[in-house]
């Protein structure tokens, strides 16, 4: 797993953050989607079998399960988390408000 802090923009408006513009090889990304998680919910318990999956909290936070650890993901200090190839993964809302996702696939490796 490799978490990497972003440079976001911040002012009075909210926040900006480019998560293609932080990454050394963008590879071939693909399967761009985002989605929303109301408080207590889950996603995931899945693996992907050929391709690495980055995952970007746009607002809120939650945690992601994988390899008997868990990390947590806050719009707050905005990173971008690379799941492996292969890891089974599951993301959830803990918190009592809804959080916002982004997440994209590709086949670049990642130490």
């Amino acid at each position: 797993m490799n978490n990497q802090l972003l440079n976001d923009h911040r002012d009075e408006r909210g926040f900006v953050v480019n998560p293609f513009e932080h990454l050394a090889d963008t590879g071939s990304i693909s399967n761009c989607h985002a989605f929303s998680m109301e408080p207590g919910s889950t996603r995931g318990g899945h693996a992907h079998s050929s391709r690495n999956e980055q995952v970007l909290v746009l607002a809120g936070t939650i945690e992601v399960e994988y390899n008997n650890f868990t990390t947590t993901l806050t719009a707050a200090a905005p990173s971008i988390l690379t799941i492996h190839k292969q890891v089974k993964h599951t993301f959830r809302n803990s918190s009592n408000y809804p959080a916002v996702v982004l997440c994209w696939s590709s086949e670049r490796d990642e130490e």
